[in-house]
């Protein structure tokens, strides 16, 4: 029988300590679920890679290129195949004729070209520079859609938390109102009470019953609209650990300023990417050196002297090569680049001026949630206070009413104002988790929240 007890102790024990644990493991392993199912977040990683393989894109136009053509062409005697240029493959006059001749001759040529441009003068660097900063900004959208998430799946966590208290509370105020519906049976039977009274009672069992659907229906809701931010059609039941209806959040665990909000360094990049544009445009203007090497083969049905045989058209019977270097200078492009740059400037200036709102916007916020996070932490100070004074007034007043001393009103007002303070309790606590949840998300560090959150 000792052994026996002994282990239902330690069972007992290892029961509230896993029950203890179970919130917060349960909301980190959800907020992780929704990082990885939630699809606008794989969206958003998606664009982010798709701007990095620009990078590589931009890098490799450092590496020469190498094209191979043919061509064959039934043209005239005045004209035919001839020689590969950086361009394309082009024809050339055919030996010198004594008169206009449009007659059809057959010609052919095949070729490969390599040019590389190892010298851009800097526009080449510009535009990895660009895309370096495209890609900054989407890694810091792909963290500002996860925050996002994670703070309506931390919020909905909390919505429930809420619901499911207040679910306690009014069936609690089930209880009670069945109990004075057969309390006041017998005190109508003894003559101490009115028997009007059963039908108030009855009346106020049905009101509490209703309200108490209500909250059930809701909380049904709230658990669907968090199976879609977690992406699933299954949500599995959890448990709301006591630990945030019996502890309050510290103020001092915010952070300073809101610096990481991943919305600030997304303006941010979005500056520097405009900026780094601007240098590519500007650098557009400027001179392009080339190099250019060609092997080719090339048929032609007119021979040396002029005589026509077809048949040599389609087989080659002359081999060359080239060898050179071009330097490219779009002289009368300056008009177009100073328009681009103006264009750019004027972007740039509005990416300048959205960077600053969004640093205004975010001190501003974080100002009004310190302030808010302050107000709930007295409020839910206060509550439990009225809580006590509520719980004890109805305990009197149920004593009374039992008595005779008292009428229904004055009880299931005394009732009334007991389960609206433990709303509020319940309420006030919640309330000051989600001002912290709120500054969190503002710093851009859910972990500010999730660290008070003992396991």
């Amino acid at each position: 029988m000792k052994t026996k007890g002994h282990c239902i102790i330690l069972l007992s024990i290892l029961l509230l300590s896993t029950s203890y644990a179970f919130g917060q493991a349960d909301l980190r392993s959800l907020l992780e679920m929704a990082a990885e199912n939630y699809p606008a977040i794989a969206a958003k990683q998606a664009q982010a890679e798709a701007a990095k393989a620009s990078i590589s894109l931009e890098k490799n136009t450092l590496l020469p290129s190498l094209d191979a053509a043919y061509q064959a062409n039934y043209s005239t005697y005045n004209n035919i195949t001839g020689m590969h240029y950086p361009a394309t493959l082009i024809p050339i006059s055919g030996p010198p004729s004594s008169e206009n001749n449009d007659d059809g001759v057959p010609g052919s040529a095949a070729s490969l070209m390599l040019k590389w441009s190892p010298v851009t003068f800097g526009q080449r660097s510009a535009s990895i520079e660009y895309h370096k900063k495209l890609y900054e900004k989407g890694l810091a959208s792909v963290e500002d859609e996860v925050l996002r998430v994670k703070f309506q799946v931390a919020f909905m966590y909390l919505e429930i938390a809420t619901t499911g208290e207040l679910i306690k509370a009014y069936e609690k105020n089930v209880e009670r109102n069945a109990f004075h519906l057969k309390q006041v049976a017998s005190l109508a039977r003894a003559g101490i009470r009115p028997g009007v009274d059963s039908l108030k009672f009855k009346g106020e069992l049905s009101k509490t019953n209703t309200a108490l659907y209500d909250l059930q229906n809701l909380l049904e809701t709230q658990k669907q609209e968090l199976a879609e931010l977690l992406a699933t059609e299954n949500l599995q039941d959890f448990e709301i650990d006591d630990f945030l209806f019996e502890h309050l959040p510290a103020l001092s665990a915010a952070s300073p300023d809101p610096g990481q909000n991943p919305l600030l360094r997304m303006a941010q990049f979005d500056v520097e990417a405009n900026e780094a544009s601007l240098k590519q445009i500007k650098r557009s203007w400027t001179p392009r050196l080339e190099f250019w090497s060609t092997a080719y083969g090339r048929g032609s049905g007119i021979g040396f002297d002029g005589t026509v045989n077809k048949s040599d058209g389609w087989s080659f019977s002359r081999y060359n090569y080239g060898i050179g270097f071009q330097i490219v200078f779009p002289i009368l492009d300056l008009s177009n680049t100073h328009l681009k740059t103006r264009r750019q400037e004027a972007l740039l200036r509005s990416s300048r001026s959205y960077l600053t709102q969004t640093q205004i916007s975010l001190n501003k916020q974080k100002q009004v949630a310190l302030g808010n996070f302050s107000t709930n932490l007295k409020i839910a100070g206060e509550v439990p206070v009225e809580y006590e004074a509520s719980e004890s007034a109805y305990r009197v007043l149920q004593t009374r009413y039992k008595a005779g001393l008292v009428d229904y009103t004055e009880l299931i007002q005394a009732q009334y104002d007991l389960l609206n303070a433990e709303a509020r309790l319940k309420n006030a606590y919640i309330d000051s988790w989600k001002s912290l949840l709120r500054l969190a998300v503002i710093d851009g560090d859910i972990t500010i929240f999730l660290d008070q959150i003992q396991p």
